[in-house]
């Protein structure tokens, strides 16, 4: 692009900007991705913030689904053996009239349902997990504020280069506003 050396760059590597970089010039910051390239004047560019946070959203939902595996786990398996006991009773004190026939075939019916709870609790069990983990690795947000808005690039985890790359920008700032 020009003659003048780069003070600093970043590869973003996740999240939706993924495969884009960042160059930053002595008066320019450079985001190169896809098929884009934009060039922002630093004096348009009035601040920097960088941030590792986590999203409480999905340890909230990681607690409701592991509430909901314990619950199906518990009650499956009591459930069935009511279920089939009902289901025993009736076929023994029933000639096969059509209401004791209807009940034995719900009975059979809920019994088998109740089989299928502990799987689906072993899957919302998984899910849980997959979600706290993500909430564990967090997330690194650089926001560029401009005088009308505002510009967010989000990784995942903490990444200690999207750090770094925020304090050379914050000081080409600095050196620019003094």
């Amino acid at each position: 692009m020009s003659a003048d050396p780069s003070h600093a760059a970043y590869e973003v590597t996740s999240g939706a900007m993924r495969g884009s970089r960042f160059t930053l010039y002595a008066n320019r910051l450079v985001q190169e991705g896809g098929d884009a390239l934009e060039v922002v004047p630093l004096a348009h560019l009035a601040s920097v913030r960088v941030a590792f946070g986590r999203d409480a959203r999905k340890l909230n939902w990681a607690i409701v689904l592991l509430l909901l595996a314990l619950f199906f786990a518990t009650v499956s398996g009591p459930l069935r053996a009511w279920m089939l006991e009902l289901a025993g009773k009736v076929a023994a004190n029933a000639g096969r009239e059509s209401l004791e026939a209807v009940l034995l075939a719900a009975f059979g019916a809920l019994a088998q349902l109740a089989r299928l709870l502990f799987p689906l609790a072993v899957m919302l069990g998984a899910g849980a997990l997959a979600l706290l983990g993500f909430f564990w690795f967090g997330q690194t947000a650089l926001t560029l504020a401009f005088a009308a808005t505002e510009r967010v690039c989000v990784v995942r985890g903490r990444d200690l280069r999207l750090f770094d790359f925020a304090e050379a920008l914050a000081e080409q700032l600095a050196a620019r506003k003094a």
